[in-house]
C-alpha cells in the first residue's frame, strides 16, 4: 500500500546544485528531457557539461549527492548510483555528465516510468495550453500509483514523485541534498 507521496527535489538552501553550461545554439537538457515525454533518449552521445551553483546560503562545494536544478533531468552522485541503483536503473536512464569535481563522479538520471491517468483532473489545479497541461497543484489518484518507489505521470512533463519507501531508503543511506518537504495530496 502506498502511503505518502513526495515531490522529488533537492535542498538548495543547505547544498549546492549543478546547472548546465551549453552553447546558445543548443537546446538545454531541461528542454530536451521534457520533449522526451518520459521516453528514453535514443542513442544519447552528447556529454552534458555542468557547473557548480552555490547553495542559497553561499556554500560552494560538491558535498551533495543529488541535484534537481535541471528537472526532469536529475544529477546523482556515484554514491547515489551505488546505493539506489536497484531503484533508479529499472525506472530510468543513466546518462554521462561532466563536472569539475575532483572528489566524486556525477551522472545524469532521466526517469522513464510514467504512469497514465494518475492525475485527478477534477481536483488538481491546472490550465490547458497548446494541448498540454500546465499543472500548478497536482492531486494524484492513489489507486493508479503502481510503483512503490519512484514515478512520473503522463500528464506532467516535469515532476517526478517518490514514495515513503524511497524517502526511507535515502534517509537510511545518508545521502545528501534530497528535500522531501513537499508532500503530494492523493485521494
Amino acid at each position: 500500500m502506498i502511503n505518502n507521496i513526495y515531490l522529488l527535489q533537492s535542498d538548495t538552501v543547505n547544498f549546492c546544485s549543478l546547472i548546465q553550461n551549453y552553447p546558445s545554439n543548443e537546446e538545454s537538457i531541461i528542454g530536451r528531457a521534457a520533449s522526451q515525454n518520459w521516453n528514453p533518449f535514443p542513442d544519447f552521445h552528447d556529454l552534458i557539461h555542468l557547473e557548480l551553483r552555490r547553495s542559497d546560503t553561499g556554500k560552494s562545494n560538491y558535498k551533495f549527492d543529488f541535484s534537481s536544478s535541471l528537472s526532469p533531468f536529475f544529477i546523482i552522485s556515484d554514491f547515489t548510483l551505488n546505493l539506489l541503483g536497484d531503484i533508479l536503473c529499472p525506472r530510468g536512464q543513466i546518462i554521462p555528465v561532466s563536472t569539475k569535481s575532483k572528489s566524486k563522479d556525477f551522472y545524469g538520471y532521466y526517469p522513464t516510468n510514467a504512469i497514465s491517468n494518475c492525475l485527478n483532473m477534477k481536483l488538481s489545479n491546472y490550465e490547458s495550453y497548446q494541448d498540454k497541461l500546465l499543472i500548478e497543484t497536482p492531486i494524484l489518484n492513489k489507486n493508479r500509483i503502481t510503483d512503490e518507489y519512484l514515478f512520473s505521470i503522463d500528464e506532467d512533463i516535469s515532476r517526478v514523485f517518490v514514495t515513503e519507501k524511497f524517502k526511507a531508503r535515502v534517509e537510511q543511506s545518508g545521502l545528501l541534498g534530497f528535500d522531501f518537504s513537499i508532500k503530494i495530496e492523493t485521494i
